[in-house]
């Protein structure tokens, strides 16, 4: 049975966030509205929802939080002074980093980074970003790897090419 369409309003939101579900995204197709949202216990959070919006909206719950973490890549690095290696990661619209996680032995550096993503999954453009972690020791000869691919990560001097600008 579809129903009219409802609107997600402010009370809704904060009804909902009251009782820690977060709504992500709604929107109405085909006469239904359909609605994106966070909470933990699947079976609670649609209940809610229904209880709130009533039982024609169809409802996703895409996640227990409304951000969720995710391993990246590391696209490059250089020892910016003895010890101090710049890792550069892609980052897209809000995302932010969370954590660096470095192990080294005497051949090689391997950096695994997490970072911070929201759980609707906006697309936006990507940038390129700097992070620095310290090593035990400088970086010397030993090749720097990245923890998801198992890749060695390539050298990337970014000032080279701002020279030229």
């Amino acid at each position: 049975m579809t129903g009219t369409p409802r609107e997600i309003d402010a009370q809704d939101r904060a009804a909902l966030l009251l009782e820690g579900i977060v709504v992500l995204a709604a929107e109405e197709a085909e006469g239904r509205t359909h609605v994106e949202v966070s909470g933990a216990g699947e079976e609670r959070v649609r209940a809610a929802v229904a209880a709130r919006l009533g039982g024609d909206v169809e409802v996703s719950v895409l996640a227990e939080l409304p951000r969720t973490l995710e391993p990246r890549r590391c696209v490059g690095h250089m020892e910016r002074e003895p010890g101090r290696l710049q890792l550069r990661y892609v980052l897209w619209g809000d995302e932010h980093m969370d954590d660096i996680v470095v192990a080294e032995d005497e051949e090689r550096v391997v950096v695994l980074a997490s970072v911070c993503t929201a759980a609707a999954g906006e697309v936006r453009d990507g940038c390129e970003c700097p992070f620095h972690v310290y090593l035990g020791r400088p970086l010397g000869d030993r090749q720097v790897y990245d923890g998801l691919t198992g890749d060695p990560v390539p050298f990337k001097n970014v000032y080279e090419s701002l020279r030229g600008l």
